[in-house]
Parts: C-alpha cells; sequence; structure tokens
C-alpha cells in the first residue's frame, strides 16, 4: 500500500468510526480482507450521502434555515499539524512540539492550528453539502464571522454541521448568481477531551479489542453523539431557568455536572464562576475564571473573566486586586461600566472626605429651616452626620410630618428609564401632569345637571383640576411647558438661562444634550440635574464686571459634598472634561471653576433623591340616592418619577430602619408628604433610607452605601449583621 493509498485509507476508516458511533483505533497496518471490507463499506456510505441532488434552486431555497448535515468525524494528526506549519511558517511550540505542550501547555498537549481546522471546511462541505442542479461551479464569497471557541487536539476528531441560513441573488459585472450563507460549526470528539485533562489522574486506555472498547466508551458515555449534545443543551437551559427561580444550588450542581463532560467549555465555566460570584464563593469563581483565562483566547471571554475576578476581588475587600483585574479587563475591552466598578473600587481602596460645611450664620439658617417644618420637627447638630432633622414632639405611626417642595427636579421616564430633557405632558417647574385627574365616564357625567358641583367637590378633596391643563409655554423654545402663571413666573427666569431657543448658547446646549445621549441613564441624570441647578446659582462680586465667578446660594452651600484625599488627587476625568467645558461655555457669563463643578456634582451624587409622581384616576359609578348623582372613588395611577434635590429632607440622615417615610402619591415636587413608620419619641432622630432594593444583605448595603453615599451605616441591622426584605423611602 504506497502512501496516498494509506492516508485514504486512514481518512475513511475515521468516518466509518464515527458513522458506527465506535470510537477505537484501528490499526493502519493492518490490511486484510476485514479491514479493505469496512473501507469499501465507508466508501459506499458516503456516496450515497452525497448522491441526493437537489432541483435547482428553487428547492435550494426549501433549506433555508435548516440543518443541511453533519459531517463524519476526521481525525487530526500530528503530521498533518505539522505539514500546515510548514505550508503556513507558525511553528509555534503548542502545536509542534508534543512533549512541551505536554509539559507545560494548559491544553495537556498539543494542539491543532485554528486555522488548520477552519481550511478543513471544503473537505467536511463535499461530503454533506447536496448537488443543485444548474449550478457550474461555486466560490468561496467570504467569512462573516469566525471564532475558535474551544481547543482542538491533536489525536481529536472533528466533525463539522452545516446549515443555510441564507440565499440571495448578487450581481457582479455580466454575472448574476446566488449567494449563500452557511453557519458551520466544528465538532470535537469529548472523549478525547476527557483523556486530555490533566485533572483527571486516572487516564482512560482504550484496550485492544473492540468489544472491551464498547464497553468502556459505554461506562464513560458517548461523547462524540449528537444525542449527547443534545442533552448538554437540555442541561445547559435547566440550570439557567434555576438560576432565574433562585434555585441556586440547584443550578450549581448541574453547571458542574456539564462540565464533568465538557471541560473546555469556557462558556459553561463564566457561567458558573458568575453564579458562584453571586453565592459570595469567591475563591472557587476566581479558579474559574483563571481556567478560562488560561484556555481561551476569546477577547470578549478573557474580558469578562477578568471582570468577573475584579467583582470577586472587590467584594473580598482586596481592591488593589480588584483594580488590576478591571484594568485588564479594559485592555480587551473598554466598556463604560467596567470603567466604572474600577472608579468604585478607586474610592474604597482611597476614600474620599465627606464635608459638612459649617458657617457663622448656621444657626440662624437652621432657625430659619426649622420653622417650615409644621412644628414637628426641627434641624440640629448630631452624632450620625454632624446634624440632621429631630422630633419636636411625641408622633403616631403614619402620621404626617411635614410637607415641603424640592429645589430642583428632572423627569425620568419609566418606561424607557431614560432621563429626558424636555416633557410637553409635564410642568417644567413643579412636574405636575397636564392631566393630574382623569374622571372614568367623563363625558356621560359632563352631560350631568350636577357636573359643576360635581367639578368643585372633586377639585376640593384632591385639590386639583379635572380634565387637561392648557399650560403655558416658554415663548422661545416651545419645549418647556409650565402648568399655570404662577409657575411660569416663578420658572421661566431659570429655564431661560438653559433655553435651546437662546442663540448665545444654542450650540454649546446642543452639544451638551448630544453628549449625555451617550452616557448611561445614572450618570446622564447627574449631569442634567447639574445643568439645572447651575441655572438656579447667581453671581458674584462686583456688577460693573462682565465677568464674575457663580457662587452657590445659602442652602445648596450648606449640602454635604466629598472632596478627594490627597493621596488619591487627580484632576477632572476626560468625561468631567468635557462636560465642564460645555457648561463653561452655556454659562458664560458666569465662571464656573473646576472646585465648583467638582462641588456640585458631589452635591447631587450625595443628596439628590429619586421618586415617582403620579396622577389620579376618578372611578365613578352611578348612585341615584346620592346628591350628585354619582359615587367617586380614587386610584392612584404611576407617571415617571423624578430625580430632585429636596430643601428640608437634604438634612434627613440615612438608616437601614428608616422611620420616615415619602407618602403617596406625590403629583407635584412642591408638595413632598414626609410621615412616619412607626411611633415617635419626642428628641428622637428622624431617618430615611438612601437604598431601594430587595433581600439586601449586611455586604450589599454597605457596599453600596460606601461607593454612593461613602460612609459606613452603624444602624442596628447593620450591626447585627440583619439581611433586609425590602428597602424604599416610599410607602
Amino acid at each position: 500500500m504506497n502512501p496516498q493509498q494509506q492516508r485514504r485509507v486512514d481518512s475513511l476508516t475515521n468516518h466509518l468510526c464515527a458513522s458506527s458511533n465506535e470510537s477505537f483505533y484501528l490499526s493502519m497496518n493492518n490490511t486484510d480482507a476485514s479491514l479493505r471490507e469496512l473501507v469499501i463499506r465507508a466508501q459506499t456510505q458516503r456516496n450515497e450521502k452525497n448522491s441526493r441532488t437537489l432541483k435547482g434552486l428553487e428547492e435550494l431555497k426549501t433549506l433555508v434555515g435548516k440543518e443541511i448535515g453533519t459531517s463524519s468525524y476526521f481525525k487530526i494528526t500530528q503530521d498533518r499539524v505539522n505539514s500546515f506549519a510548514e505550508s503556513t511558517g507558525d511553528f509555534q511550540w503548542i502545536h509542534i512540539d508534543p512533549e512541551r505542550a505536554t509539559n507545560e501547555s494548559p491544553f495537556g498537549g498539543p494542539i491543532a492550528h485554528g486555522f488548520l481546522t477552519l481550511s478543513l471546511a471544503p473537505m467536511f462541505a463535499e461530503e454533506v453539502m447536496p448537488n443543485v442542479e444548474g449550478i457550474k461551479y461555486g466560490v468561496n464569497y467570504g467569512f462573516n464571522k469566525i471564532r475558535f471557541l474551544s481547543p482542538v487536539p491533536v489525536g481529536g476528531n472533528l466533525r463539522c454541521k452545516f446549515e443555510l441560513q441564507e440565499l440571495t441573488s448578487v450581481s457582479g459585472g455580466n454575472v448574476d448568481a446566488p449567494k449563500g450563507t452557511i453557519r458551520t460549526q466544528a465538532i470535537i470528539d469529548k472523549e478525547i477531551e476527557m483523556y486530555r485533562d490533566k485533572s483527571n489522574e486516572n487516564k482512560i486506555k482504550m484496550p485492544e479489542s473492540t468489544k472491551e472498547r464498547q464497553e468502556v466508551l459505554r461506562q464513560h458515555e458517548d461523547f462524540s453523539s449528537l444525542k449527547f449534545e443534545n442533552e448538554l443543551k437540555i442541561q445547559e437551559e435547566k440550570a439557567n431557568k434555576e438560576i432565574k427561580e433562585g434555585k441556586h444550588e440547584e443550578a450549581l450542581k448541574r453547571l458542574y455536572w456539564i462540565l464533568t463532560k465538557t471541560p473546555y467549555d469556557v462558556h459553561i465555566r463564566l457561567q458558573r464562576a458568575t453564579l458562584l460570584q453571586e453565592m459570595s464563593r469567591f475563591e472557587e469563581a476566581i479558579k474559574d475564571c483563571d481556567k478560562v483565562i488560561k484556555t481561551s483566547l476569546d477577547g470578549e471571554y478573557l474580558s469578562e473573566s477578568y471582570t468577573l475576578k475584579g467583582l470577586c476581588f472587590m467584594r473580598m475587600g482586596k481592591y488593589h486586586e480588584s483594580i488590576i483585574a478591571f484594568e485588564r479587563s479594559l485592555l480587551l475591552i473598554n466598556d463604560p461600566k467596567v470603567l466604572d466598578l474600577k472608579k468604585k473600587v478607586e474610592i474604597l481602596l482611597y476614600p474620599e472626605t465627606v464635608i459638612v460645611p459649617t458657617y457663622e450664620d448656621d444657626y440662624e439658617f437652621f432657625k430659619g429651616v426649622s420653622s417650615t417644618l409644621m412644628d414637628n420637627a426641627t434641624v440640629q447638630s448630631s452624632q450620625t452626620h454632624g446634624r440632621g432633622i429631630f422630633a419636636t414632639r411625641d408622633m403616631d405611626e403614619e402620621e404626617l410630618l411635614f410637607e415641603i417642595p424640592a429645589i430642583i427636579s428632572i423627569p425620568t421616564n419609566l418606561v424607557k428609564n431614560k432621563v429626558e430633557k424636555h416633557d410637553s405632558d409635564h410642568c417644567y417647574h413643579c412636574q405636575l401632569s397636564l392631566k393630574p385627574l382623569s374622571l372614568e365616564n367623563e363625558k356621560e357625567i359632563s352631560k350631568s345637571k350636577e357636573f359643576f358641583k360635581i367639578q368643585e367637590t372633586l377639585h376640593r378633596l384632591t385639590n386639583l383640576p379635572v380634565g387637561d391643563i392648557s399650560g403655558v409655554g416658554c415663548p422661545s423654545c416651545n419645549e418647556a411647558v409650565f402648568c399655570s402663571n404662577d409657575c411660569y413666573s416663578e420658572g421661566i427666569q431659570h429655564h431661560s438661562l438653559v433655553c435651546s431657543g437662546k442663540n448665545s448658547f444654542h450650540n454649546y446646549l446642543l452639544k451638551f444634550y448630544h453628549e449625555c445621549e451617550k452616557l448611561d441613564d445614572d450618570t446622564k441624570s447627574i449631569y442634567l440635574l447639574m445643568l439645572r441647578l447651575f441655572s438656579i446659582q447667581f453671581n458674584a462680586g462686583d456688577q460693573n464686571s462682565p465677568l464674575r465667578p457663580m457662587e452657590l446660594d445659602g442652602f445648596i452651600k450648606r449640602l454635604v459634598h466629598s472632596t478627594p484625599t490627597k493621596k488619591h488627587s487627580t484632576p477632572l476625568t476626560r468625561q468631567d472634561n468635557k462636560m465642564f467645558q460645555l457648561m463653561k461655555n452655556i454659562f458664560m457669563n458666569r465662571e464656573i471653576t473646576t472646585d465648583i463643578f467638582q462641588r456640585v456634582k458631589s452635591i447631587v451624587q450625595l443628596n439628590a433623591l429619586i421618586f415617582p409622581t403620579s396622577t389620579i384616576r376618578v372611578l365613578s359609578e352611578r348612585n341615584p340616592m346620592d346628591e350628585l348623582g354619582w359615587n367617586f372613588d380614587f386610584e392612584e395611577v404611576q407617571s415617571r418619577t423624578v430625580f430632585s434635590i429636596l430643601q428640608q429632607a437634604s438634612f434627613f440622615n440615612h438608616s437601614c430602619e428608616p422611620n420616615i417615610f415619602i407618602a403617596t402619591p406625590v403629583v407635584n415636587d412642591k408638595s413632598i408628604r414626609f410621615c412616619t413608620r412607626r411611633p415617635i419619641k419626642k428628641g428622637e432622630e428622624l431617618f430615611i433610607t438612601y437604598l431601594d432594593g430587595f433581600d439586601l444583605d449586611t455586604e450589599t448595603r454597605k457596599t453600596i452605601l460606601n461607593t454612593t453615599h461613602m460612609f459606613t451605616c452603624k444602624c442596628p441591622s447593620c450591626t447585627n449583621n440583619k439581611t433586609i426584605k425590602s428597602l424604599s423611602i416610599i410607602d
């Protein structure tokens, strides 16, 4: 038998082994009649498989979106790998040096070149793809996406699955021809991977006899069968479902089982690492990430592995290691979310100093603030955080503490979770809906003789008008709408400073909004609220000077803010500097310094609250016995949320066991009601919560508060390591 015949028999024998599901080695030195008979049988099977002929392109179109077929297995030998290295000049030791690859490579032995695997596609296609009448020849149009997700070990068996994804007609020069998009997937014989796994000390040694080999394969499962691949998919789907249902232990056991069968599946390993991180099993999660880093060449998987390692280190309090992991992830993929995580860890490593400003006139100022709290509370010194709000009398549960307005608010769309710069359905100044009260059966009720009385009654009960409010629009931009003449008078002066209809800074304002659109919702809302906050500040210094510095008003300047520590004093970030320059140009008549910019940003981050606003739906039912002819009931309908800095409420301190909440409905930001959650004693400090969420354990609460508000809570729940089922400023 000459070498060419030998290679042909070798190839056909591999096809035969796969098609009969007997993954055992047949000696090529055996040239007896039985072997020749097997070779002939394999050739016959292949010819039968390739004998399928389609009647033109119309029949080929019926295969779009369907799997065409899967080839037989082909064995990857060291000789073939060496020949490919000679042809391409790629002599990396992980391919051509078996001894070194076995000892040093994470794969446990030599692996095939990725492009060698790809170059076998035409051979597999010859076996699987049907003949099409009327087609003279085909050309390779190119590749849409290629990924080498798993290493192919030398000695492993490989096959290819083909699926016709698309069939279109293209024109080139004088030629009209069909173009097909074929999806291919290379499948590795998993038995060879199990054999290569270094962690398996009892490596499988295949016996010589066929019967004994089949018994071994039955014991260790048929890793090459499509049935087994389907089983893996089913188990993965079950694991995903269990994760969604919170059955983490069950899902983890299933992922462990999958990885015993497919130890090089980086997708499953990362899924397990993510689950382990959520279960606070950080060391195990890090080991899985390290395994992916050693075995994968895919940038997305590597970046995700480093990100997961960074999260684990962060939650373990190993901030230096966490920063290094996030930096390596960012080198692979510049993900803004990972950059934010890195910044949070830097804050934890180099915590900024929270400043509680004090002024000579504080006593008089806080005395004035306290006079607006309905004689129920006062602002005074607090051991918790410098100053706080305290009860001035005993109060019952769910009793109104006080009702206050917001200094400034911006709207947030509840459906899209996207901060809006303008909203024609709500008042620009007070956030009131322009249809705050909707009446069920309004057309029928409007025909009633008592309709005027009904309107008066509903207005008296809700302090809201029935029907639509026409509103007063800004004459310059026609974007900002005010619910009344009073709101227009109070709000138009501040709005004019950020009105897009003003030509002097129109371009800068458009650039500012354009930059905001690129940001995530949380960052975007901070900059938009800063813009509105700057609009209500004033000029300091000589009034005759053409350029005067901006000065914070008496209330804003007293709000807590942060400043970087000396060890980690950094200039503005690239994004902050871009927004700073734009705001300087928008408010060009008032000089904004970097110190003012940083201070206002930290004021927003530390003091702004998010809460929902609502409209009122009046439910109506006929009642001839009633004076008005109708019975009415009221239903709260959540409209959207607002991001606000409140006046007196900015002096509330936080507790994970708050005794104060915002009562609903909140129809506008000028009448926000704070009520007691439980009975309050005179002199007791009043707390709200800065957190929002469910099943918050102490570690999670500590991490959030440290990164967002830069302090550690010492309330009884945190001291006693208590998990809290639900926290919200709204009740």
